[in-house]
C-alpha cells in the first residue's frame, strides 16, 4: 500500500526527456546559444531528481543490464550530424551575412533563401562546418555499413573481448540473508504443508548455515517469480517468512482457520511443476483444499512406489 512506483517503468520516460533535450539542443544550438546552458541545467536537474527519487521515491529496482542505456547512448552519437547540418545552414545564411534579399512581389510567393548547390563551393564561414559535416558522414557510414571490414583490418579502437575477473565468490556465499531466510521458510513451509518441494536438501541446508556475505548479490538472487516484489504485491501474496502471516490476509468466508489458503493457492500454482503430475491434473481448488492436496501427494507418491 505504501510502496513507491517501479523505476523500470520510468526509466524509459526519463530516457526519452534526455533525448528530447540532446536533439533540441544540438538541432539549434549553433543558432540560439542559450539553449547549451538551458540544456545543462535540465541535465542537473534530470540528475538531482533522479538521485532523489531512487533515494525516497521508488522501490528498489532489480539488478538491470546495460542494454537500454547502450541502445540511448547509440542515439546520443547521432546528434552531431544535426548540429552539423542545421549549423551550417545558419552560418551560410546569405540574408544575415551577405546581406542578400530576393525581393517578392506578392507575399503568397516564397522567399528564395539562396543557398544553391553551387553555395557550397564559397569559402566562408561556413565552410569549417562544411568540412566537419562530410568528415563525420564518412565516419559514420564506415561505423554503420563497413565496420566488420574496419574491425578486420584494425580500423576500430579495438577488437578485443576484455575478461574481467571480477573475484566474485560463490553463490551461497554472496546470498543476502534475507533472501536466504525467505528462499528456506518458503521452501519448508510447502514441504510441510502440502508435501512438496521446489529446492532439495542440499541447498536449503547451505542456505540455512549462511554467515553474512561480504559482496552480497543486489537485487533478485532466485528465478522464483515470488522472489520479485513486482509479482508477489500483483499476485497480492503474503510471503511465509511475514509473522502472524494469516492476520494480513482476509478472504470471502468465516472460517479463520483457511485465511492461507489464498495466498497458498498463488505458491502452489507457480510451483505447479515441481507437483505429482496426477494431483496436479486432477486436483480442484476449492474450499479447504488445504487439508486434501498434502494428502493427495503423499498417496501419488506411494503408488509410484508401489
Amino acid at each position: 500500500m505504501y510502496n513507491g512506483p517501479d523505476y523500470i517503468g520510468c526509466k524509459h520516460v526519463k530516457y526519452s526527456q534526455l533525448l528530447n533535450v540532446t536533439y533540441v539542443t544540438m538541432m539549434y544550438g549553433l543558432g540560439l546559444p542559450a539553449l547549451f546552458p538551458i540544456a545543462f541545467f535540465s541535465y542537473f536537474i534530470f540528475w538531482c531528481t533522479e538521485r532523489y527519487q531512487l533515494a525516497y521515491c521508488f522501490q528498489l529496482p532489480p539488478a538491470m543490464d546495460d542494454k537500454m542505456t547502450v541502445n540511448a547512448m547509440k542515439l546520443f552519437s547521432y546528434t552531431p550530424i544535426l548540429f552539423l547540418f542545421n549549423g551550417y545552414w545558419m552560418l551560410s545564411n546569405r540574408q544575415i551575412f551577405e546581406n542578400v534579399i530576393n525581393q517578392i512581389e506578392y507575399s503568397t510567393v516564397e522567399m528564395s533563401s539562396s543557398h544553391w548547390w553551387s553555395t557550397m563551393t564559397d569559402f566562408d564561414q561556413a565552410t569549417p562546418m562544411l568540412v566537419l559535416t562530410f568528415a563525420f558522414i564518412f565516419i559514420v557510414i564506415g561505423r554503420v555499413c563497413f565496420f566488420s571490414w574496419m574491425q578486420k583490418y584494425g580500423y576500430v579502437i579495438s577488437s578485443n573481448e576484455i575478461d574481467v575477473d571480477e573475484d566474485l565468490p560463490n553463490f551461497y556465499e554472496a546470498v543476502k540473508l534475507s533472501d536466504a531466510d525467505w528462499f528456506v521458510k518458503e521452501n519448508e513451509y510447502c514441504k510441510e504443508k502440502y508435501r512438496f518441494a521446489f529446492a532439495n536438501e542440499e541447498s536449503t541446508g547451505k542456505l540455512d548455515n549462511l554467515g553474512v556475505p561480504k559482496k552480497p548479490i543486489q537485487g533478485i538472487a532466485w528465478y522464483n517469480l515470488l522472489a520479485n516484489p513486482a509479482y508477489f504485491r500483483d499476485f497480492n501474496y503474503i510471503t511465509v517468512s511475514v509473522e502472524d502471516r494469516e492476520d494480513y490476509i482476509v478472504d470471502g468466508d468465516s472460517d479463520e482457520g483457511n485465511d492461507c489458503e489464498q495466498c497458498d493457492m498463488v505458491s502452489i500454482l507457480i510451483n505447479l511443476a515441481y507437483v505429482k503430475q496426477s494431483v496436479a491434473q486432477s486436483f480442484k481448488f476449492d474450499a479447504g483444499y488445504s487439508e486434501r492436496f498434502g494428502r493427495e501427494v503423499e498417496e501419488a507418491i506411494k503408488k509410484e512406489k508401489e
